[in-house]
């Protein structure tokens, strides 16, 4: 169960639902919303929890994409053609991103830059316990078998640096939420007044 369910806005008392975005362009404004800043526009754009999954996934379209190319291109397409679905796949997302979704987004002007929802704040503070220690071992894992999947396939150098990035991205995510794991630890133990 996560420890914050529910959270209060600021300004007026009500009640919002958590929403499960954070990092990199995730702020809040005055009254405690979550807000998405487009660098590009340099608007922010109220996330509502309706808009929710949406969001998540133009948050992560650019890893969706490539992965999706890589999983064409070591299933049904050539490598260069995987290149082209791919590139041809970001272009369609990024438009419908611009063009459709942000239209439907109300802007906001008051962003409070000091507030980012970081990551591991998120993890600390929505995460269930069990739920981070799954993850914290799955990414771990994920890159431990990407890195033997490039040994045992015998990729060339290009391949095998593409494959230790991906491993690289695994252990920082694995690190992220071992960290967090600690910090939900610690803070359970601060409430119940063990060190």
């Amino acid at each position: 169960m996560s420890r914050k369910l529910v959270k209060q806005t600021e300004d007026n008392g009500k009640a919002r639902e958590s929403i499960r975005l954070s990092g990199r362009n995730i702020y809040t404004d005055k009254q405690n919303r979550t807000i998405y800043y487009d660098w590009v526009t340099k608007q922010g754009y109220l996330i509502e929890k309706k808009n929710e999954n949406a969001a998540l996934f133009y948050k992560n379209r650019f890893a969706v994409i490539l992965m999706a190319a890589i999983l064409l291109g070591a299933t049904f397409l050539t490598v260069p053609q995987a290149v082209v679905a791919g590139a041809v796949m970001l272009v369609l997302a990024e438009l419908t991103f611009r063009l459709s979704f942000l239209k439907k987004l109300e802007p906001v002007k008051d962003i409070d830059f000091e507030k980012r929802v970081s990551g591991l704040q998120y993890i600390v503070t929505e995460k269930p316990k069990g739920r981070v220690l799954l993850l914290a071992v799955l990414y771990l894992l994920l890159a431990v078998l990407v890195i033997l999947n490039a040994v045992d396939q015998d990729y060339g150098t290009g391949l095998m640096v593409f494959s230790g990035c991906i491993a690289a991205i695994g252990v920082y995510f694995s690190v992220l939420h071992f960290v967090g794991l600690a910090k939900i630890s610690q803070n359970e133990n601060k409430k119940t007044g063990r060190k």
